[in-house]
C-alpha cells in the first residue's frame, strides 16, 4: 500500500447565519457521484486512476457558524480544481463528507473535479446547538471511503465532541497507520487549546506525521498546500524528524540525519512565521526555497541535500511543530510525463522531478493553460504607451492608438484633423480648430449651430424689429417681447440697505448662480438693480452683484449692460454681460446668464420701492395724497414716549423701533442713526416694518463712549432722528442709550483702544471659534492691559501676563501654559525660562503662576528685568495647550506631569518688545532697546470636532 497524505482543515461553532442555499434535490442524481449515508466502507472505482499520485477527500463541518469558512473553502476548491490535472490526465477520486451535530453525512464520491467543486459550492451552514461537533465520527467515515494515498481535508472551527469515544479514535489511528496518511489540521477550539477535546487533533497530527494549524488565521494558501502534496508521488518520502511543543521557546536547536541520494528535503512547519536556520554536516548554512508561507504555517524544500548529520535553530515567539522528510523521486518516463502538458506549456524539472509550466502569455498549472489578459488592470499593468489602449490576443496583446492618433514608429502621434475635410466632420461653413488628439468645430458670426451643422442666423440681421428679442432654433427663429414674459423676484433682503451686522460672523447667504433668463424685481427690497457698489455683507449674499452704468429709457429698447461682482474691498472684481429693457409701468427686466461666482446675488436699490401695503399688526393700509401706505393705527402718545427696544449683547448693542411709531410722530424712517452718521438704521430681516440700528461693542465705534468705574464698563451712545418734513434731515430728536457690563478680564481686553496683546485662534469644527489671547497687564487685578506698541518696565516692576480662552460656554475647557521664556528674539540665545514643562522655573523666586490647566484664564507674574539682567529689550514667547476638562500639571516633584487630554497641539504666542527703563546715569542702551514696532508671533491651528473630544 502506498504512502497516503491526509489533510484535515477543522473549523465550526453554531451562531452564524446561513450564507448559501442548500443543495437542490436534483444534485442527488448528478453524473459521476455516488451518495452514501450509512457507515459502510465505500469506494468508487475511477478506472483510469493514476496510482502514482494521491486522490482528494474533504471532510467538512456544516454547523451554523461555518458560513465564512464554507465561503473560504469554495474559493480554495475553485483555485485547486483549476490547477489540478483534468480527468483525461491524472485520474483521482474526490470524496466529500459532511458532519454536524447530531448528524454525520451524507458521503459523496466522484471521479470528476468539476462535480466535486459544484458539490462544495452547494454546501450550506445550518443548525447545531453547541460548540463541539462530531469531528471524530465524520473523519472515521471519510477514512473508510478514502482510497490509499489520498489527501484528506477535515474542516471545523470547534473542538471534537466525541474525543472520549475510544473505539472511534482507535479505529482512526488504525486507519492512519495502515494507510500511512499525513494529517494537516486547521482547528478552532471551544474552551481551551490545552483540553483533551482539542489535544486529540494534535495526537492525530503527530501519529500521521502531519501538523495542526489555528483556524482563526488566513486560509488563502490552503490551495497551495494541497497542490504541493497532491503532486508528491505516493511512497516517495522518508520521515526524518518530528517535534511538537505547546510552549513558547525563544530559541530551540536540534539535529537530524539526512541519508544519501535524496532528490530534495521537505520541511513543513506550523505556527507563526519565525526565523529558521539549517546547517549541513559541515556547519554550512543551507538556504531553502519557500514553496509558500502564511501566518499559520510554512513549507520549505531544498534540492539535492548533502548527506550527514544536520542541525537547525529556530527563533520564535509561539508554540510550533516541525516535520522533516526526505524525498527520493522515481525514474520517470519524462516523455510520457511531459506529454500530459498543455499545448501552451513547457515541461520543466522541479522538486518532484518534473512539472508543466505555462508559456509566456498563459497561466494555469501547466496541464491546463489559459490565456492571460494582459490588458486587465487587475492582472497586469497596462503595457501600452500613452494615447493608446491595450487589445488582448491569444497568448499576447496589441496596442491600438486612440481616436485622433495614429501609429508611427511604435508611438501614437496626433492627427491634424483640420488639415483635410476628409479627416473631420465640420460643416463647410464652420471653422475647424485642431487639438492634441482631437479637434473642434464652431460656426462663425452670422451662422447658428454647433459647428457640425451651421445655418444662417436670422437673429443677426434684426429681423424682429425694435425692442423684441430674437431667439434662433435650427430651421427657424422666434421673436418675443421680454416685457410680456419674465420671472419676478421679490425678496426684501436683496436691498442694499440690508446688512448682517454680526461681528466676525462668516456666512454664505443667497446664491443666484443658477438664474438664467429674463427677470424683474418687485417688493419692499426695490424694483431696480442697484447701479452703485454695495457694501460687503449687504443684499444677504457673500458677493453682491450690481449694474455698472445707468438703466435705459423705454425708447432705448433692449440694451447690453455690465454686471459687476463685488469682492470685499474691490467693487468690480468680476464682470459679466446682461441685457436690460425698460417696460411700461416703470418695470425693468434683466436677462441674466449664469453668475461667475456661486455665492453671489443680485442687489436692488431700496430707493426704488414702489407703493405697497405690507403692513404690520399695529399698522393699517390707507390712501394718503393719492398713494396707499402703512400707517400706525393708534395716533395717541407724545414723542417723549418714543423708546426703542434695547438689546445689550456680548458683541453688539442693538436698538429697534416699530416703523409706524416713527411715522406717527412724523419722523424720517430713512434717517435714523447713531452719533456717527455712518451707523444708520435698516429694515430688519423678514420684517420691513421694524427699523434697527446696531453698534459693535468697541470704544469709539459708531460714536460709542466708554466709561470705566473700576467694577463695570458702560457703553453710551445717542440715537438721532429727524423730522420727515425737514429737507436735509436736520436732527431734532435724540434718544440716549447705554449698556452696563461687569468688568472682567475678557471685557477689559475688548475695551482697550489698542490692547497690547497677541492672539491664538483655534477653530473647532462644529463648535464655532475658540480664541486664546495673551496680554500684558499693569497690575495684579488683571483689568488694565497695556496699550500701544511696546511696554517699558523698571528692574523692580512686576510684569503681569494673562491668557484668556474666549468661547461661549467655554467652561468645559482649560488652558495650560506649557513653556514660556524671554529672549532677545525667537531664535536667539540665551533663553530665560519662566515656565518649563508647565511649571514655574526654580531659577527665580518672583515667578507666580495661578490657574494653569485649571481654568480658561491662567495668569503669571514675574519681576522680569530683575530676572533678565543682561538685556534691555526682550520678547516673551509662550506655548499653550487647550484641554477638554482640566489638565493641571503636578509641580511638586522634580518635573511636571504633562497633560494627556489636550484639545490643541502646542501653539506659540509672542509679545514684545518689552523694554527696560535704563538709569540715565548708566551707559546708553543698545539701538534695539527702544524698538517702536510690535512684533507679534501668531499661529493658526485648525482642529476637527473629533479631535476636540479625543482623550
Amino acid at each position: 500500500m502506498g504512502h497516503h497524505i491526509l489533510f484535515l482543515l477543522l473549523i465550526s461553532c453554531t451562531y452564524a447565519s446561513e450564507w448559501f442555499t442548500t443543495m437542490p434535490s436534483s444534485m442527488e442524481t448528478t453524473s459521476g457521484y455516488e451518495y452514501v449515508t450509512d457507515n459502510s466502507d465505500t469506494h468508487v472505482s475511477c478506472n483510469d486512476t493514476d496510482t502514482e499520485f494521491p486522490s482528494l477527500t474533504v471532510v467538512v463541518d456544516t454547523s451554523g457558524s461555518m458560513s465564512y469558512y464554507l465561503y473560504q473553502l469554495q474559493n480554495v476548491a475553485k483555485d485547486l480544481v483549476t490547477r489540478l490535472d483534468s480527468s483525461t490526465k491524472v485520474a483521482r477520486q474526490y470524496t466529500l463528507m459532511e458532519f454536524n451535530d447530531p448528524n454525520v453525512g451524507p458521503l459523496q464520491v466522484s471521479c470528476s473535479p468539476t462535480d466535486f467543486f459544484n458539490s462544495i459550492y452547494f454546501l450550506s451552514a445550518q443548525s447545531g446547538n453547541d460548540c463541539p461537533e462530531l469531528a471524530m465520527a465524520g473523519l472515521l467515515q471519510a477514512l473508510k471511503a478514502t482510497p490509499a494515498g489520498s489527501v484528506v481535508i477535515l474542516i471545523t472551527d470547534a473542538s471534537a465532541k466525541d474525543y472520549y469515544d475510544t473505539d472511534t479514535v482507535n479505529q482512526i489511528f488504525s486507519l492512519l497507520d495502515s494507510l500511512k496518511v499525513k494529517v494537516f489540521i486547521f482547528a478552532g477550539y471551544c474552551d481551551s487549546m490545552y483540553g483533551y477535546d482539542y489535544k486529540v487533533y494534535k495526537d492525530i497530527a503527530t501519529r500521521s506525521y502531519g501538523l495542526v494549524f489555528q483556524a482563526s488565521y488566513s486560509t488563502s494558501y490552503i490551495a497551495d498546500l494541497l497542490y504541493f502534496y497532491m503532486q508528491v508521488p505516493i511512497n516517495s518520502t522518508t520521515r526524518l524528524y518530528s517535534f511538537d511543543t505547546d510552549w513558547t521557546y525563544w530559541w530551540y536547536s536540534d539535529s537530524f540525519s539526512v541519508p544519501s541520494n535524496l532528490t530534495s528535503l521537505i520541511v513543513s512547519i506550523s505556527g507563526p512565521n519565525s526565523n529558521w536556520y539549517f546547517y549541513n554536516s559541515f556547519g554550512i548554512t543551507q538556504h531553502f526555497t519557500t514553496f509558500f508561507s502564511d501566518a499559520w504555517g510554512t513549507v520549505l524544500y531544498l534540492e539535492r541535500p548533502p548527506s550527514g548529520v544536520w542541525s537547525f535553530t529556530v527563533y520564535t515567539y509561539s508554540a510550533f511543530s516541525i516535520r522533516i522528510e526526505g524525498y527520493k523521486g522515481f525514474t520517470f518516463n519524462t516523455s510520457s510525463l511531459c506529454s500530459r502538458c498543455d499545448s501552451n506549456a513547457l515541461c520543466k524539472k522541479d522538486v518532484i522531478d518534473f512539472t508543466c509550466v505555462c508559456k509566456d502569455g498563459f497561466s494555469g498549472d501547466g496541464y491546463s493553460c489559459y490565456d492571460i489578459d494582459e490588458c486587465n488592470a487587475y492582472t497586469w499593468q497596462n503595457p501600452c504607451s500613452s494615447y493608446s489602449y491595450c487589445l488582448n490576443t491569444f497568448g499576447s496583446y496589441e496596442c491600438v492608438c486612440y481616436s485622433g492618433f495614429q501609429l508611427q514608429n511604435k508611438t501614437c502621434v496626433d492627427i491634424d484633423e483640420c488639415s483635410s475635410p476628409d479627416l473631420n466632420n465640420c460643416d463647410p461653413n464652420a471653422v475647424c480648430t485642431n487639438y492634441y488628439g482631437s479637434y473642434s468645430c464652431y460656426c462663425p458670426t452670422g451662422f447658428y449651430g454647433d459647428g457640425y451643422r451651421c445655418e444662417v442666423d436670422e437673429c443677426t440681421k434684426d429681423v424682429c424689429g425694435f425692442g423684441r428679442e430674437c431667439i434662433k432654433y435650427y430651421g427657424s427663429h422666434n421673436c418675443s417681447d421680454p416685457c410680456l414674459s419674465y420671472t419676478t423676484l421679490n425678496e426684501p433682503t436683496r436691498s442694499t440697505s440690508y446688512h448682517l451686522y454680526y461681528y466676525d460672523y462668516w456666512y454664505y447667504g443667497r446664491s443666484d448662480y443658477y438664474l438664467n433668463g429674463w427677470y424683474s424685481f418687485t417688493g419692499s427690497g426695490g424694483s431696480q438693480m442697484a447701479d452703485y457698489c454695495p457694501s460687503q455683507g449687504s443684499c444677504y449674499t457673500m458677493f453682491p452683484m450690481w449694474l455698472q452704468g445707468t438703466h435705459p429709457e423705454p425708447s432705448d429698447g433692449i440694451v447690453n449692460g455690465t454686471i459687476c461682482t463685488s469682492y470685499y474691498d474691490t467693487c468690480c472684481q468680476w464682470t459679466s454681460s446682461v441685457k436690460i429693457k425698460a417696460c411700461p409701468g416703470g418695470i425693468y427686466v434683466y436677462k441674466f446668464g449664469y453668475a461667475i461666482q456661486y455665492y453671489s446675488g443680485y442687489c436692488t436699490d431700496p430707493s426704488t420701492v414702489p407703493d405697497s401695503c405690507l403692513c404690520a399688526d399695529n399698522e393699517e393700509c390707507r390712501e394718503v395724497d393719492g398713494h396707499y401706505g402703512c400707517y400706525c393705527k393708534d395716533d395717541g402718545g407724545s414723542v417723549g414716549d418714543l423708546q426703542p427696544e434695547l438689546s445689550c449683547g456680548a458683541q453688539e448693542i442693538k436698538a429697534t423701533f416699530q416703523k409706524c411709531d416713527l411715522e406717527k410722530h412724523n419722523l424720517n424712517t430713512k434717517n435714523v442713526h447713531l452719533l456717527d452718521s455712518y451707523c444708520t438704521g435698516f429694515n430688519d430681516f423678514n420684517s420691513t416694518n421694524i427699523i434697527t440700528v446696531v453698534s459693535i461693542l468697541k470704544n469709539g465705534v459708531c460714536g460709542n463712549e466708554l466709561v470705566n468705574n473700576g467694577t463695570h464698563v458702560i457703553f453710551k451712545n445717542t440715537i438721532l432722528l429727524s423730522s420727515a418734513e425737514l429737507v436735509g434731515g436736520v436732527d431734532e430728536l435724540a434718544i440716549n442709550i447705554s449698556c452696563v457690563y461687569p468688568l472682567d478680564m475678557q471685557l477689559s481686553l475688548e475695551t482697550a483702544l489698542k490692547p497690547f496683546s497677541s492672539s491664538e485662534v483655534v477653530v473647532v469644527e462644529g463648535t464655532g471659534k475658540l480664541q486664546v489671547t495673551m496680554a500684558i497687564y499693569k497690575d495684579s487685578t488683571y483689568t488694565s492691559p497695556y496699550e500701544g506698541s511696546q511696554v517699558t518696565l523698571t528692574s523692580k516692576t512686576n510684569l503681569y501676563i494673562g491668557v484668556i480662552l474666549k468661547l461661549g460656554g467655554s467652561s468645559q475647557y482649560s488652558v495650560q501654559i506649557t513653556n514660556c521664556y524671554a529672549a532677545a528674539s525667537v531664535n536667539s540665545t540665551p533663553k530665560y525660562d519662566i515656565i518649563k514643562n508647565s511649571c514655574p522655573t526654580k531659577q527665580d523666586n518672583s515667578i507666580k503662576v495661578t490657574g494653569n490647566g485649571e481654568s480658561s484664564s491662567p495668569r503669571f507674574s514675574i519681576q522680569l528685568f530683575g530676572y533678565v539682567q543682561n538685556l534691555n529689550s526682550v520678547y516673551l514667547y509662550c506655548s499653550i495647550h487647550v484641554c477638554n476638562g482640566t489638565c493641571a500639571p503636578s509641580c511638586g516633584g522634580a518635573r511636571a506631569l504633562i497633560a494627556t487630554d489636550t484639545v490643541s497641539s502646542d501653539a506659540t504666542l509672542g509679545l514684545g518688545p518689552i523694554n527696560k527703563q535704563v538709569d540715565p546715569t548708566t551707559s546708553p542702551p543698545t539701538a534695539g532697546a527702544y524698538s517702536k514696532v510690535a512684533s507679534l508671533a501668531m499661529v493658526l491651528v485648525f482642529l476637527s470636532g473629533t479631535l476636540l473630544f479625543a482623550v
